[in-house]
């Protein structure tokens, strides 16, 4: 039996804050970009592929994130250089619902840099927590922290969606924008306090990883069952993002729906995911990791043909809580999965090789699900004929998914507790790591 080391405990403390921060930023402004273009008066199309191609644009330059022009700083200098662009791009979207900059071209390049930032940021902090959490604890840490994520993605999403109702019939909206932004901005600036001053003990110097190139990760991936799943992955993504980016602006451009539906719809499938990681703690601790990505994965492509037996708001709203659960599944088991079969030193260059695939996958599949709504006769809706395709498509690829090995077993998790207890939610969500832990062989 040991004691956690006092720097510890404020790396773990630090983290949950940190996850705070991001996740409200999240839900409070990331969530409403695409309803951001619309009170702009950005088409509904154009705003919905324009939440996917800054994600493109980002996860090119994310391939230069890896170069030693920035592999020369330590883990900690690169996550704070790039929270910082992240922070300061929101300043001019900010600008932008001040003045009302309506220019799509606009729009897409300040979220390009945003995104850019994001996504070169989030390799060397999986390397970070890959190095600071051991592996028979890596599962209950991030089941805990992605609950607690999940749950502050929900209160941003419900704040800024209150405020937009408000202010949406007092011609107020743009101005509410103002202050999301304005927000969003603190929030980075906190992230990044929180990154400079309290991750010192657990820095690694340059020269701790080990670059890997495109060409060879690919040779490597050839045959495996690390290869079979990225492939899978790529293919699943495409297939996701034939409609994903559409359902913003179908809820609001052809429902009709106001702020406040919009919001609890929303915010609803964050509240799955949190209630779904209680499920897997129940239910799942003799099950597998691949088991929960086929669950996910099943669950996630019939969605899309569930939105189009009717269009009222509460059925949505029921299949959004259960679409959130399915994810939650699928992204809990994807990122144990890079974490079971990725070398530490590789890891920062495998998860941006993997990035940009997924990437690559969504920009293609919003490119073809916007060119399937245009080619689409006249009397066809093209929103519910593009869902029902969408539900094909998905079901196509699952159905040809290949056999893995992967047989990592799923112990039992530390769940949402604070719900009925009543204590502090920070206080008890970092209880595991901050008491004694029982020392066990890493398999």
């Amino acid at each position: 039996m040991s004691k956690i080391a006092v720097p510890a405990k404020k790396h773990i403390r630090s983290s949950f804050r940190d996850a705070i921060y991001t996740n409200l930023n999240i839900g409070m402004a990331e969530s409403y970009f695409a309803a951001f273009m619309l009170a702009l008066g950005i088409s509904e199309v154009t705003a919905g592929i324009g939440t996917v191609i800054p994600q493109f644009i980002g996860v090119l330059f994310q391939l230069f994130s890896i170069r030693s022009f920035f592999t020369q700083y330590s883990l900690k200098k690169r996550m704070i250089m790039f929270l910082s662009l992240q922070a300061l791009s929101l300043i001019p979207l900010l600008g932008a619902a001040t003045f009302h900059w309506s220019s799509p071209s606009l729009i897409i390049g300040i979220l390009a840099v945003y995104w850019a930032s994001l996504l070169s940021l989030n390799p060397p902090w999986n390397r970070l927590m890959g190095h600071t959490v051991p592996t028979p604890f890596r599962l209950k840490f991030f089941s805990i922290r992605n609950q607690f994520a999940q749950f502050s993605v929900f209160l941003g999403l419900i704040g800024s969606g209150v405020a937009l109702y408000w202010a949406k019939d007092k011609g107020l909206e743009l101005t509410v924008y103002v202050f999301i932004f304005f927000f969003g901005f603190l929030l980075k600036c906190m992230s990044i306090y929180e990154i400079k001053f309290n991750h010192n003990d657990y820095d690694l110097a340059p020269g701790s990883e080990k670059r890997v190139r495109l060409r060879d990760f690919v040779k490597k991936l050839k045959g495996s069952d690390q290869g079979k799943l990225i492939t899978f992955l790529f293919l699943f993504y495409v297939t996701v993002h034939f409609s994903a980016p559409y359902f913003n602006p179908y809820m609001l451009g052809k429902l009709k729906f106001n702020y406040l539906e919009f919001m609890i719809i929303t915010s609803l499938s964050y509240f799955g995911r949190v209630f779904m990681f209680k499920i897997i703690q129940e239910r799942a601790k003799q099950r597998h990791v691949e088991h929960l990505l086929l669950i996910g994965t099943v669950g996630i492509s019939t969605t899309p043909l569930l939105w189009t037996v009717s269009q009222n708001f509460w059925w949505i709203s029921l299949i959004e809580f259960v679409s959130g659960c399915y994810w939650a599944a699928f992204e809990l088991s994807t990122l144990l999965l890079y974490y079971q079969k990725i070398e530490d030193k590789e890891r920062t260059s495998a998860l941006t090789y993997i990035t940009l695939l997924n990437t690559t996958g969504m920009f293609l599949g919003s490119l073809l699900g916007a060119f399937f709504m245009k080619i689409l006769p006249g009397p066809w809706d093209e929103y519910l004929t593009l869902f029902a395709a969408s539900t094909l498509i998905r079901l196509m690829v699952v159905v040809f998914a290949p056999q893995t090995n992967f047989k990592g077993q799923i112990p039992k998790l530390i769940g949402f507790n604070w719900l009925s207890s009543g204590r502090s939610p920070l206080s008890l969500l970092s209880r595991p790591f901050m008491g004694r832990i029982k020392n066990r062989k890493d398999k």
